[in-house]
C-alpha cells in the first residue's frame, strides 16, 4: 500500500468511526436514559439490569474506539516498524494537510461539555427526607420519567435511602466537527431533582426574646375604623405556623417553585458566557447532572409569609377593635381556612396556623386602651357592689376603730391646729350612737 493509500484509508476510518458514533450515540443516550430511572424501584434485578446496561454501551463506545486504533496500526504498521524518517515526515504533512483541510471544510463548530472527556461514575445518595426524580433527556421523557416512592416504604415502616447512578455517554459534536477539535465531551443522558421534604415552622413575632428569630417579624395590620377611631388603629401580631411537602406533592411544589441554578464556588449562581473560552465551565452548568428544588424554608420565609401577612390583614381590615378582640377565633378559623386551601395549590401542606402573640397597638392607643378598660373595670365592680354600701360603711368603720384602739392610749386629742373640727368618741360616732362633743385646745 502506497502512502497516499494509506492516507485515504485513514481518512476513511475515521469517518467510519465519525458515522458509526454517529448512529450509536443517540440510542444509547435514549436506552441509558431510560433504564437509570428502574434504580428507584425497590428491586435488586432493576439495579442489576440498570447498571449492566450502562457498562453495556460504556464497553460499546470504547470498542469502537479500540476498532479504530486498530484499522489505524493496521495501515500504518510498515511504515511505522521501517522507520524511515522520509515517510514520518511524509506521513506528517499530510495529517495536517487534511486536518486544515477538514477545519476549513466543516468550521469550527463548538460544543460544551458536561465534565471532562473522559468518563467517570457519577453517584448522588437519595436521603430520607429527600424525593427524586429521574428526567431523561432526549425522548419520550413524560412517560419515561421516573420518582422514588418513599412513602411505599413509610407505609411499610421502613427507611427510603437509596444510591443513583448518573450515566453518561458522549455528545456527539460537542468538541467540534473537525479532526482538531479532540474527542467528544460525556454529557449526562438525564437530570436528577431532587426536593427537600424538611418540615418547616416558625413565631412570626415581634419579641426579641421569643419566636423563630430575634428580628421583628409580627405582622403590621390596620383595623377597621369606628365612631372613636375612624381612621382605624395600627396593631401588629403574631403567627404560629408549621408546613411540609407531602411525597405526593412534592412535583407540584417542584413545578410552582422550581429549582436553584448551579453555583460556583463562591456560592454565587452560575451564567452561561456562550464564547470559545468557556466552553468547558459553559458545559459543566448546561449539562448539570443534580438539581435542587427550593427549599420550603425559603419558600415560606419569602412567598408563604407574604401570604399569610396578606390573610391577617385582610381579615383585621374588616373589623373594629372591639370585634377584632371579640372574634379572633373566628378570625383565625377563615384564615386557616384561605391558608390551607393556597398552600394546598402549590404543593405545600399546612400542619397548623394560629395567633403566636398578643395584639399589639402604638403606645398612645395601647395606653389609652388600658386606661379604658381599668376603668371600665371599676366601674363594672361598683355597680357589683352597690347593693351591699352601707355593709361596706359599717365593716369600714368597725375596722378604723380597731385601728384606733391599737394605735393610742384611748385618749382623744386635745389639740388641733386651725379650725376646730366635730369629734366625737369613736364608739359613739357609730351609726344609731349620740354624738358628744369634745372641747379641745385650739392653737
Amino acid at each position: 500500500m502506497t502512502n497516499l493509500g494509506r492516507v485515504v484509508g485513514t481518512v476513511a476510518a475515521f469517518l467510519a468511526y465519525g458515522w458509526g458514533m454517529a448512529f450509536y450515540t443517540p440510542q444509547a443516550t435514549l436506552v441509558t436514559g431510560k433504564v437509570a430511572g428502574e434504580q428507584f424501584k425497590a428491586s435488586d434485578q432493576a439495579y442489576v439490569d440498570a447498571v449492566y446496561t450502562f457498562n453495556l454501551f460504556s464497553m460499546a463506545s470504547a470498542i469502537f474506539t479500540l476498532l479504530l486504533l486498530l484499522v489505524l496500526y493496521l495501515i500504518w504498521r510498515k511504515p511505522v516498524k521501517s522507520g524511515a524518517n522520509k515517510v514520518k515526515k511524509g506521513l506528517k504533512a499530510v495529517i495536517a494537510i487534511f486536518a486544515i483541510t477538514c477545519a476549513l471544510a466543516f468550521g469550527m463548530t463548538e460544543g460544551f461539555a458536561f465534565f471532562e472527556k473522559a468518563d467517570r461514575t457519577e453517584i448522588h445518595t437519595i436521603l430520607p427526607n429527600e424525593s427524586a426524580f429521574w428526567i431523561p433527556d432526549v425522548g419520550d421523557n413524560k412517560s419515561t420519567q421516573t420518582q422514588m416512592d418513599s412513602e411505599a416504604y413509610l407505609n411499610e415502616r421502613k427507611i427510603s435511602a437509596k444510591r443513583f447512578i448518573i450515566p453518561h455517554q458522549k455528545l456527539t459534536g460537542s468538541a467540534g466537527t473537525s479532526l482538531l477539535s479532540g474527542w467528544d465531551y460525556y454529557v449526562p443522558t438525564g437530570r436528577l431533582i431532587i426536593v427537600d421534604r424538611t418540615p418547616f415552622s416558625r413565631e412570626w413575632v415581634d419579641a426579641e426574646d421569643r419566636g423563630t428569630s430575634k428580628l421583628k417579624e409580627g405582622f403590621p395590620c390596620q383595623t377597621k375604623g369606628d365612631k372613636t377611631y375612624p381612621g382605624g388603629l395600627n396593631v401588629t401580631v403574631g403567627i404560629s405556623i408549621g408546613t411540609s411537602v407531602l411525597e405526593k406533592d412534592a412535583a407540584k411544589f417542584l413545578y410552582r417553585f422550581g429549582v436553584n441554578p448551579p453555583t460556583g464556588s463562591d456560592g454565587k449562581p452560575l451564567r452561561v458566557k456562550g464564547d470559545a473560552a468557556s466552553i468547558e465551565t459553559d458545559g459543566k452548568i448546561i449539562f448539570t447532572s443534580v438539581y435542587y428544588g427550593r427549599s420550603l424554608k425559603d419558600v415560606m420565609d419569602d412567598v408563604g409569609r407574604k401570604r399569610v401577612q396578606t390573610l391577617v390583614c385582610n381579615e383585621l381590615a374588616k373589623r373594629t377593635l372591639d370585634q377584632a378582640n371579640n372574634e379572633m377565633v373566628a378570625m383565625m378559623e377563615e384564615i386557616e381556612k384561605k391558608a390551607s386551601a393556597y398552600f394546598a395549590s402549590v404543593g405545600i401542606a399546612l400542619d397548623f396556623i394560629g395567633w403566636g402573640d398578643t395584639f399589639e397597638f402604638d403606645d398612645p392607643i395601647q395606653d389609652a386602651i388600658n386606661r379604658a378598660y381599668i376603668a371600665k373595670q371599676d366601674e363594672a365592680i361598683a355597680k357589683m357592689l352597690q347593693p351591699y354600701a352601707e355593709t361596706i360603711k359599717m365593716l369600714a368603720a368597725a375596722q378604723a376603730t380597731r385601728d384606733f384602739g391599737s394605735k393610742t392610749d384611748g385618749k382623744l386629742p386635745t389639740t388641733f391646729f386651725g379650725q376646730a373640727p366635730e369629734i366625737t368618741s369613736p364608739i359613739l360616732g357609730l351609726p344609731g350612737m349620740p354624738r358628744v362633743p369634745v372641747q379641745p385646745t385650739v392653737k
